[in-house]
């Protein structure tokens, strides 16, 4: 079948291939993490720097709010979520796009707030790498489901586990587009995780056993 090919009607051409990958079952799970990576680099590339401006713009006003996170006053967190409203509304973009990067921010505010385990060294990094899993799930990963019957005749739960197999490396590939994006101020050269060893390890184990 070729890449082309439509066989989930909700999920736009550019994830077609990692979900039938998905449905096949015939690729691994790094194999298919690796697919949906390509497709979201594609995807984030297209979307542009905006979210990179913005997850700076609140990471700049975290740091002039709250100097310790563990004495901050609920007013404080009211005040940013205030200000996150304000800069994305200010800023001239996709509504889509800011929709999607202010679901990020104020997802950082309340972990903060309720003390859960954030990144506070690294704000923007860890606002925009939010926001590539927005993107991921707002157009891969919560799309999967609509649909009355999947490709190849896979189940739902199926899918599911196999979504939940191939997570830790999609989190390391958005962990790393993180670190690309904030570095290099831009989207232009996001680059992929390396690809797994254990095929060079394999060779060199036969070629010692030679």
């Amino acid at each position: 079948m070729p890449d082309g090919d439509i066989v989930h009607s909700r999920l736009r051409r550019l994830y077609q291939k990692p979900y039938k990958w998905l449905c096949e079952g015939t690729a691994t799970s790094d194999e298919c993490a690796r697919a949906v990576l390509e497709k979201l680099k594609q995807d984030i590339k297209a979307k542009g720097d905006l979210p990179i401006v913005l997850a700076q713009a609140m990471a700049a006003s975290v740091a002039r709010i709250i100097s310790d996170p563990e004495e901050a006053r609920e007013s404080d967190f009211a005040k940013l979520s205030v200000e996150f409203d304000n800069l994305v509304r200010q800023a001239d973009g996709s509504p889509y796009i800011k929709e999607l990067i202010l679901r990020a921010g104020k997802g950082y505010l309340n972990d903060l707030r309720n003390g859960r385990e954030v990144d506070v060294t690294r704000t923007s990094e860890a606002i925009w790498r939010r926001y590539a899993h927005e993107v991921y799930e707002s157009e891969f990963k919560e799309r999967i489901p609509l649909t009355s019957e999947h490709h190849a005749g896979v189940t739902q739960e199926i899918l599911e586990k196999r979504i939940e197999a191939m997570q830790p490396s999609v989190d390391s590939g958005i962990q790393k587009f993180a670190q690309n994006a904030i570095r290099n101020q831009s989207v232009a050269k996001l680059s992929m995780p390396r690809r797994s060893s254990r095929k060079a390890i394999d060779l060199d184990e036969d070629l010692l056993a030679g």
